[in-house]
C-alpha cells in the first residue's frame, strides 16, 4: 500500500509543473468571475464545484506573499481544509491563521477537519499519530484535540464552533451536515467505514468565523 501510495505522488509531483500553469489559467478564470473566492487549500486532485483548488505548489499558507500576490484586490469568503493542517510546524499554522484573517472578508467562514486526537479508537489513533501507521501520517506534524486546533485560530481573532469531534471523556459529538461551507469526506456522515452507524473514522470539524 505505500508503495502505492509513493507511485501516485510521483506521478502527481512529475506533472506539477502542468498543473501549476493551468492552475494559474483557472486562478485568472476564476478572479474574473468571481468578486469573493471560496478557496480550498491542499486539495491534491480533489475538486468541488464553486470552489477554487489550491495546493502548496501554488498556494503557501504560511507565506505571507503568496496572499499578498493573489488576494490583494480580492476577498476569500471561504475557506476549506480537509486533513491539511496536522502537516505544518506550529510556526507554519501561527502564520496561517494571520494571513487567513488578514485577507478574508469581514463574514468568512473557515471550515478545518484534521484527525482526532481525543478518537477512542487506539487503531485509529496509531494510524494518525505522527510517524503513525496511516496514510501520510510519516509527514504529521500533529496530534490535534479540538482544543489545541481552536487555539490558532482564536489566536488570531477567530471564534469557533465545533461541528464534530470526541471530548476529553471520550464522549463523541457531531453536529456537521452537508452544506454550503465545505464536504468533509472524513467525517461520520460520509465516510464509508462509519457505514454500520458507529464513529469508526471521524475527524475533528471546526467552522471558524471572525470576532467581531
Amino acid at each position: 500500500m505505500k508503495n502505492w501510495i509513493k507511485f501516485k505522488r510521483m506521478i502527481y509531483y512529475s506533472f506539477a509543473p502542468l498543473i501549476r500553469v493551468w492552475t494559474c489559467y483557472s486562478w485568472k478564470w476564476c478572479f474574473s468571475k468571481k468578486p469573493n473566492i471560496w478557496l480550498v487549500v491542499g486539495a491534491g486532485c480533489t475538486s468541488f464545484k464553486g470552489w477554487f483548488c489550491t495546493d502548496k505548489s501554488f498556494l503557501d499558507i504560511s507565506n505571507r506573499r503568496d496572499f499578498e500576490k493573489y488576494f490583494k484586490k480580492k476577498n476569500i469568503s471561504k475557506i476549506l481544509a480537509e486533513h491539511v493542517l496536522e502537516h505544518l510546524t506550529d510556526s507554519d499554522l501561527k502564520a496561517m491563521a494571520k494571513n487567513f484573517a488578514e485577507f478574508s472578508s469581514d463574514d468568512i467562514n473557515i471550515r478545518i477537519a484534521v484527525p482526532d486526537g481525543n478518537h477512542k479508537n487506539q487503531n485509529y489513533i496509531d494510524a494518525v499519530k505522527p510517524g503513525g501507521l496511516g496514510s501520510g501520517a510519516d509527514d504529521h506534524k500533529h496530534l490535534f484535540t479540538h482544543e489545541s486546533l481552536a487555539k490558532y485560530f482564536t489566536d488570531a481573532g477567530f471564534i469557533a464552533t465545533y461541528l464534530e469531534y470526541w471530548d476529553n471523556n471520550n464522549y463523541f459529538i457531531t453536529k456537521y451536515k452537508k452544506d454550503e461551507n465545505g464536504f468533509i469526506k472524513r467525517s461520520l456522515i460520509n465516510d464509508s467505514r462509519n457505514a454500520d452507524g458507529s464513529p469508526n473514522y471521524t475527524s475533528i470539524i471546526i467552522d471558524f468565523k471572525k470576532r467581531h
